[in-house]
């Protein structure tokens, strides 16, 4: 039986609403059903290992609980035993080569619909992962809920070329374009891959020794450290959540470490039960990092959490502070919309915005229902006015009449934006005092256009500011 009671489930919907909440994937939180039985991926990968063993050596002798680095070695040594006795040119290089197919191989039997768990996580908006398998099926899950601006990179313990060339900027990631972060490696680059001991100390020593050369990426290591401002300090309210790990395996600790060391966390959830810790494992990380073990498989994590998720906030109550700005585009103009989009990051990290627009909605959702709720819960709409957004009978239609019939009533304020020349005059909008650009000239007829761009942004930002303080002053 499943513990959900001590789960604040309010407090981590937030934090993942807001961005601020990371998950950790370990080896145990992939697993699929087995004449009965649920078996994880890290299993599978272990008995395919075993079976490569011997073949190669049908005489060969293994301890009764064999672990993954151990299968591995093991069998990278077989392939190089055997190998060279025929060819003495086989080199030590040549076997992890082929280990590293061997594990190739493996992966390319299956898909991410084969593990129920990739799917839930890709619906659930999450911005960050840390993920510690190298398979592949994470990033073919995102794309399978059509977030294919998702942006998956990987560490490579012996490649500090590769782990110096990541760039990331601090406002890049969304929740249609989340971070995935391969810390050991990734079957794209066979090389990288981390499955030995002996692996595992060179990663320790990439990280911890090398760390200006060879460790996690600036730009990867700022979405743990990323903060708010509240009573004119900086806080840190990072929620973590494992899922699918040994808390008594000892590279957890390593990984803990990584995370305090850039700042302490706010919560930390792990999805093990305290009773199958050492106990002198379990006060280490209850009384060093404020860890709170949850009896609750991942598969099971994940449905309550879409499930919460999935629930309406309580009427009258607000989950961020923030204005809720809504986008409302034609589809030809969505690389504007973007655009603009990455212009409005400023007000969005300064806590003033949060923005929605359709790219946003979830599997499932039903549009014009979602699109309905979005634009009544809407404390700003913007337009982007093009001769498409014109020609759209969806958006030159009922979206448009409830957008205005609720600025009508001052209770959203819509800010119609000359993106590109069109003739709008005369339309439903002509009335409208907040039109953008102030000189009504399309942002692609302007002269210069960059500094019309950052002139609107600003104007955007003066009116937003008078919403906010409007909505706060009429609470």
């Amino acid at each position: 039986m499943t513990n959900n009671l001590s789960i604040d489930w309010p407090n981590i919907v937030r934090a993942l609403r807001n961005g601020d909440c990371i998950l950790l994937l370990g080896p145990e939180a992939a697993t699929l059903r087995r004449a009965g039985q649920t078996v994880s991926l890290k299993t599978l990968l272990i008995e395919h290992l075993i079976a490569k063993i011997y073949e190669f050596d049908p005489a060969a002798k293994l301890v009764a609980q064999p672990s993954l680095a151990y299968v591995s070695k093991t069998l990278e040594d077989i392939i190089f035993v055997k190998t060279a006795a025929h060819d003495p040119n086989f080199a030590q290089e040549n076997a992890r080569k082929t280990f590293n197919e061997f594990i190739v191989r493996f992966y390319e039997q299956y898909t991410s619909g084969n593990f129920a768990a990739y799917d839930k996580l890709a619906k659930l908006p999450f911005q960050f992962i840390i993920d510690t398998s190298p398979a592949p099926y994470l990033t073919q899950a995102l794309e399978d809920e059509n977030k294919f601006y998702a942006r998956c990179e990987y560490f490579h313990y012996a490649n500090p070329t590769h782990n110096n060339a990541i760039r990331i900027g601090e406002n890049d990631i969304r929740p249609d374009a989340p971070l995935v972060y391969q810390l050991f490696g990734a079957a794209a680059d066979p090389d990288s891959m981390i499955f030995t001991e002996r692996d595992q100390l060179a990663f320790i020593d990439a990280v911890l020794q090398q760390e200006k050369t060879a460790g996690i990426p600036d730009s990867v290591a700022i979405h743990f450290t990323s903060g708010k401002k509240k009573d004119d300090k900086l806080r840190f309210e990072k929620t973590f959540i494992f899922l699918g790990f040994d808390f008594n395996e000892w590279h957890l600790r390593l990984i803990m470490y990584l995370i305090a060391r850039y700042k302490r966390q706010k919560e930390t959830y792990v999805l093990q039960k305290e009773t199958d810790l050492l106990e002198l494992t379990a006060f280490f990380y209850r009384n060093n990092y404020s860890v709170r073990f949850e009896d609750q498989p991942a598969a099971n994590f994940l449905e309550n959490l879409w499930n919460e998720y999935q629930k309406p906030p309580a009427k009258g109550t607000d989950t961020t502070g923030k204005l809720k700005v809504l986008l409302m585009y034609a589809p030809e103009d969505e690389a504007i919309m973007r655009s603009l989009e990455s212009h409005l990051q400023p007000l969005k990290r300064t806590e003033l915005i949060e923005t929605w627009d359709e790219s946003q909605m979830l599997p499932g959702d039903e549009r014009a229902a979602e699109l309905m709720k979005q634009i009544t819960a809407a404390d700003v709409i913007l337009m982007l006015i093009s001769a498409d957004f014109f020609g759209s009978d969806d958006i030159y239609g009922w979206q448009l009449t409830a957008a205005l019939e609720r600025d009508a009533k001052r209770e959203t304020v819509v800010i119609p934006i000359l993106m590109r020349s069109c003739s709008w005059e005369g339309t439903a909008l002509d009335k409208l005092p907040t039109i953008l650009p102030r000189n009504r000239i399309a942002l692609d007829k302007q002269e210069q256009p960059d500094v019309a761009l950052a002139d609107t942004v600003d104007q955007i930002k003066g009116l937003c500011q008078k919403v906010f303080k409007r909505k706060n002053t009429l609470r």
